[in-house]
């Protein structure tokens, strides 16, 4: 998510998107969140600088790695509603935002935005398996906060994503932990 995109002076538009960068030669391209949240894909609210779901997530792509994107596919038929709390308060229908999730093939030189990541790297989906892994593990208490920021799992939002692109696997009941650590973490408010 970029730093300037969730600058405390904007408002939540209660709509973002989440892209899935994806290479067959070198995985799926994430990123630590400046931050400290941990790692995710690109994202960010729709409705600050672009006039769509589709613009927002190709100008995101631009914005936070350099990239061009060539093939952008949509995982909802519609904007999916989820609950997640916002740093910038909550929307305008409450907390929460309607999500569109991408998967997104990309042509250029990967030139990272600083404000948006730190370590932006490809990764095997056995890796993507291990981040979400840890990520349930400071969930539940078992990783300290220092511990979490000097090795960083996926954060907490996006391993929702990554099980419904059908790129990690996760119980329900784990994914539930994770859900219900996001709603009441303060400090990891995508």
């Amino acid at each position: 998510m970029s730093a300037a995109k969730n600058s405390p002076l904007k408002r939540c538009d209660g709509h973002s998107v989440g892209v899935i960068i994806t290479a067959p030669e070198l995985g799926v391209l994430i990123g630590d969140i400046s931050d400290g949240r941990g790692a995710s894909g690109v994202g960010g609210h729709v409705f600050d600088a672009f006039g769509s779901y589709d613009a927002a997530a190709r100008g995101e792509v631009w914005e936070e790695t350099g990239l061009i994107v060539t093939s952008l596919l949509p995982l909802f038929e519609e904007p999916m509603w989820r609950l997640n709390p916002c740093k910038r308060g909550d929307g305008p229908e409450g907390p929460g935002h309607f999500w569109q999730l991408y998967l997104a093939e990309v042509e250029g030189i990967l030139t990272p935005d600083e404000k948006s990541f730190r370590n932006l790297r490809w990764v095997s989906e056995a890796q993507l398996q291990e981040l979400a892994e840890r990520t349930l593990c400071y969930a539940r208490g078992e990783i300290t906060r220092e511990e979490w920021e000097a090795s960083p799992g996926l954060t907490f939002s996006w391993v929702l994503w990554f099980v419904l692109a059908g790129m990690i696997e996760m119980a329900e009941a784990e994914l539930q932990e994770i859900e219900d650590a996001m709603l009441n973490d303060t400090s990891n408010r995508p």
